[in-house]
């Protein structure tokens, strides 16, 4: 029970370190096919994720960490091959899928701080959920070549952690 913080930590640590410096490289390179972010946008869509992005990719990171986490507290032993290909690929995926309706969410919050807060506030928030459960995954999609990077340094990154908690305890061994 008292590893399960710690996995946490680590979790968030590294989806969070990662995705903020990919997010600065595209950002900053410009390779994006949006020319602000490394985020895509809807057209007239208020652009909350590119003036707070770090707090976008903290949502992801919490929603990683915990999946992460409960795969790696879950496992009874280290899988190999397409199984383990197919879990950590699961793991992204699920991260994803949860972090979704919290980043829409958290997008009407930003929206309710530009000002536009109406009588039912819990209502607009219940809103972004649903709405980031509709238009999350689109915008994920769209975002080329950030999404693609990540998905594949992520799977690395997921796998070099979790065999680095679960399993090996030498550092060297598993870089």
């Amino acid at each position: 029970m008292k590893k399960i913080p710690f996995y946490f930590i680590v979790y968030f640590a590294v989806c969070f370190v990662g995705l903020a410096a990919l997010y600065w490289a595209i950002t900053l390179s410009k390779t994006s096919i949006w020319e602000e972010s490394a985020f895509a946008a809807w057209y007239r869509m208020f652009l909350y994720h590119y003036m707070h992005p770090m707090q976008y990719i903290g949502v992801v990171a919490a929603c990683y960490a915990l999946v992460a986490t409960i795969w790696t507290v879950s496992m009874k032993r280290m899988r190999t091959g397409l199984t383990r290909f197919l879990e950590i690929l699961s793991v992204i995926l699920v991260s994803l899928v949860l972090a979704c309706p919290l980043g829409g969410m958290l997008w009407h919050f930003h929206d309710m701080q530009a000002g536009f807060i109406p009588s039912f506030w819990q209502r607009k928030l219940l809103r972004g959920f649903s709405e980031g459960l509709q238009l999350g995954p689109w915008l994920i999609l769209l975002s080329i070549p950030f999404n693609i990077i990540s998905l594949i340094v992520g799977y690395f990154a997921t796998d070099r952690v979790n065999t680095f908690l679960f399993g090996k305890k030498d550092l060297m061994s598993i870089l």
